[in-house]
């Protein structure tokens, strides 16, 4: 009996322990939405706050902006519970996407509706050679939307024009390619410093005017798209998109405020060793809140 007790105690342990154990795949750390090991406000010099804090703050803006390092599985797991906390105090929001280029939106729209499975999303978005990285790490909120019916807005510019402009500047431009453009700010030194530095070597091998236009055009692009679907009486809308593109506020939410897309919060995630003290000492903040990720 006692060795019976034995093993089928060492036996609940062991499920146990299988139970526990985190997800191995990067799609399972994003449907796991772990929780922060700290959540700090970077406009109160780094002072912690507890979710609820966080959630109730984010729904004061008409834009929360969730940076993303595109194949951190953890950043994309900040990005779901975050998501996740905003609608358990409200019906509905908007999604907006960095990773979906604007000609794309009547496929997201069909996703949503239930008209397309996956497979066939991506191949409609073209998101292998637009985009590039493992749907997988965003597969957990495209099925949110989709069970949630939130409407989900493709961004971002058209590769061909970003494209051509980072290759040959504004000049290479048709003149059907140029009515593309939104208006566009080339003048902001901040921006222009950061983008650069962030392209570090790669800013060599091309005309760095070409390369910081390109980058302008997305995020205008991006901006103008922010600030139209908030005109067509979106109530709240959360971006999803690359650090570089919402850090400091220089790149997409600006520029989006000047047409109008305001209050917005930027929420940016940084991994549980970085220098978090550093990160606060920074002015102008990088960003209103800083999601500090728990050891895994």
């Amino acid at each position: 009996m006692r060795r019976a007790l034995t093993i089928s105690f060492c036996f609940l342990f062991a499920c146990n322990n299988l139970r526990q154990e985190p997800p191995r795949t990067p799609e399972g750390v994003v449907r796991e939405m772990r929780e922060a090991d700290r959540i700090l406000d970077l406009r109160a010099n780094g002072a912690e706050v507890d979710e609820d804090t966080l959630f109730a703050a984010l729904r004061t803006a008409s834009v929360v902006y969730l940076g993303e390092r595109h194949d951190q599985a953890l950043d994309h797991s900040m990005q779901q519970r975050v998501l996740r906390g905003l609608l358990s105090h409200e019906p509905s929001l908007v999604i907006g996407l960095e990773m979906v280029q604007h000609p794309y939106q009547r496929h997201l729209d069909d996703w949503v509706a239930g008209n397309l499975d996956e497979n066939a999303l991506k191949v409609r978005v073209e998101w292998d050679s637009r985009w590039g990285h493992d749907f997988a790490l965003y597969r957990p909120i495209f099925e949110l939307a989709r069970a949630r019916q939130l409407p989900m807005v493709a961004l971002n510019a058209r590769a061909e024009v970003t494209r051509a402009v980072g290759r040959g500047g504004l000049a290479s431009l048709s003149e059907a390619e140029r009515a593309e453009l939104p208006e566009l700010d080339l003048q902001n030194t901040a921006h222009r410093e950061m983008v650069l530095a962030a392209m570090g070597a790669g800013a060599h091998h091309g005309n760095p005017d070409d390369l910081y236009a390109a980058q302008v055009i997305w995020d205008e692009t991006m901006a103008a798209n922010v600030a139209g679907t908030l005109r067509a009486g979106s109530p709240r809308m959360v971006v999803l998109a690359g650090a570089m593109h919402v850090r400091a506020g220089l790149g997409i939410p600006r520029r989006a405020a000047r047409r109008g897309a305001e209050p917005y919060k930027i929420v940016l995630c940084a991994d549980h060793d970085a220098d978090v003290e550093a990160i606060v000492a920074e002015r102008p903040p990088i960003a209103d809140y800083l999601w500090v990720h728990a050891p895994q």
